[in-house]
């Protein structure tokens, strides 16, 4: 059973990924956290396996540097952030914070569900939408030389 912990201000929305999660067979949301003070608390007691932040709110900085600090505190615990939008510059320094998985609120329901799982597989998840953010901010022109041996 996948554990989930969500941290979500509002309650209508927290109440919508709960239900959302809990429709599987496999997830289980075991606690549920309104603001910062209550997300390290929380997570130590009921050892989620991820941890699902909205980080839009005011407090979204500070809760993606939690993010870091529960992966720290319990290693075996993932992170996905949740966000509407996202800057090429502010993608790179939450994935720096090596709560390294993101997901666009705008993404379809089944994709948080899809997230969660690949998280717990061990694999990384970068909603497709932040992925062409980061691809739009680089440099498309770089060549790709591929080397054969020739046999």
């Amino acid at each position: 059973m996948i554990r989930v912990l969500l941290v979500e201000n509002t309650r209508l929305v927290r109440g919508a990924f709960a239900a959302l999660l809990s429709r599987e067979d496999d997830i289980e949301v075991v606690a549920e956290a309104e603001g910062n003070g209550e997300v390290l608390a929380r997570a130590l007691s009921c050892r989620p396996n991820v941890v699902v932040i909205d980080v839009d709110s005011s407090e979204g900085e500070e809760r993606a540097a939690r993010g870091g600090e529960l992966m720290a505190r319990l290693p075996e615990c993932r992170v996905l952030l949740v966000m509407a939008s996202t800057t090429p510059e502010r993608l790179r320094r939450l994935l720096g914070l090596h709560a390294a998985d993101v997901i666009c609120t705008n993404a379809p329901a089944d994709r948080l569900v899809h997230g969660v799982r690949k998280l717990v597989r061990g694999q990384r998840f970068i909603d497709p939408e932040f992925a062409l953010v980061a691809l739009d901010a680089g440099d498309h022109r770089a060549a790709v030389t591929v080397r054969g041996d020739g046999a």
